[in-house]
């Protein structure tokens, strides 16, 4: 069987790199895969050169690129064409039509296209139940993200302040800016700790500023985009995710199966994975008061925390590693071949 793999972003974030991850699954699943992408753009740079081939679309439906990728349709034939993000998807209907195109769902913000497709892929339970509700007649799978999960022995209590961390695209969606007022409500409390934030974006700028701003220079540092992430996780005792908008988070799967205490927003994604706040503390979104209380008392009852990540890291490990995602992927990437 043939699969396209269709991801046209160039920057990186989690859509971006559960491309990559859909091509490593279908390619271990025995497929004959090949991705489209971005000629600087994640696909291209970690995706075997075989594998891939470069397409860019300047705008939504493009007729050049739609041209380009008609030509690979007709001269490769896929079975299906997985796309992700809204350009992705609507470019493979253009070029070939609804019969083969399966959109995956990283999201709740639908495009009018999505009733044309064949199926959709629900990147998690919040997802799929926003897509149901949206198109109850359209199959849908629940192929809750997954990637590659470094497992390490649970955190110990800290022998001295607390590292904190964050990490992700610097966005606005990922409210660092309500995790660094957190923090200097913090400092104001007399509670020590450090913090690093891990990586870029639009916002850096403004973040940087906002830091000096709340005095948190000596505290706060902006490392970066870190690889591998895992080096970075192992530094840290505590993880948060401020997130205002996060339909899964997969930093925050990657941190607890690191064995890292987390703290997030009781949204989407997050709760999901913290299993409703039994696998790390939930705060209330948007709420600077409620996550630095969060994590207080994380820091605060370091037991408890230890036994929350310890649950935390066992659920992960089962749910989102690359080999039960790659199971859930084949199963519904069967179904649909055998007309689901």
């Amino acid at each position: 069987m043939r699969i396209f793999n269709l991801m046209l972003a160039r920057d990186r974030g989690g859509v971006e790199s559960m491309a990559v991850r859909y091509h490593e699954a279908l390619a271990a699943d025995g497929f004959a895969v090949t991705s489209f992408g971005h000629p600087d753009g994640v696909l291209a740079k970690e995706t075997p050169a075989s594998g891939f081939r470069p397409l860019v679309a300047r705008f939504d439906y493009d007729p050049v690129a739609a041209a380009r990728l008609f030509h690979a349709v007709h001269s490769l034939n896929p079975d299906l064409i997985l796309t992700h993000g809204g350009r992705a998807g609507g470019l493979s209907l253009l070029a070939a039509g609804g019969r083969r195109t399966v959109q995956v769902m990283h999201n709740q913000f639908f495009k009018s296209y999505t009733r044309g497709v064949r199926a959709g892929l629900c990147v998690s339970r919040s997802v799929y139940e926003a897509a149901r509700n949206a198109y109850p007649g359209l199959p849908l799978f629940e192929t809750t993200n997954f990637t590659h999960l470094a497992a390490r022995p649970v955190k110990r209590p800290p022998s001295g302040p607390p590292v904190i961390g964050a990490l992700g695209r610097l966005h606005e969606q990922k409210a660092f800016d309500t995790l660094l007022r957190a923090l200097a409500r913090l400092k104001a409390g007399g509670v020590p700790f450090s913090a690093r934030i891990a990586g870029d974006g639009p916002e850096r700028a403004s973040l940087e500023a906002l830091r000096a701003d709340l005095g948190l220079q000596a505290e706060v540092a902006f490392v970066g985009w870190v690889s591998p992430v895992d080096d970075f996780l192992a530094g840290l005792d505590l993880f948060a995710m401020p997130s205002h908008y996060e339909p899964f988070g997969l930093s925050l799967a990657e941190a607890v199966a690191a064995g890292v205490p987390a703290v997030a927003s009781a949204i989407e994604g997050p709760a999901e994975i913290l299993g409703g706040g039994r696998f790390g503390r939930l705060f209330a979104n948007r709420d600077e008061a409620a996550l630095a209380d969060a994590l207080r008392a994380a820091m605060a009852d370091w037991p408890m925390t230890l036994r929350m990540a310890e649950a935390a890291q066992t659920h992960a490990l089962a749910t989102y590693s690359f080999e039960a995602g790659r199971r859930r992927l084949g199963s519904a990437l069967g179904a649909i071949l055998d007309g689901a």
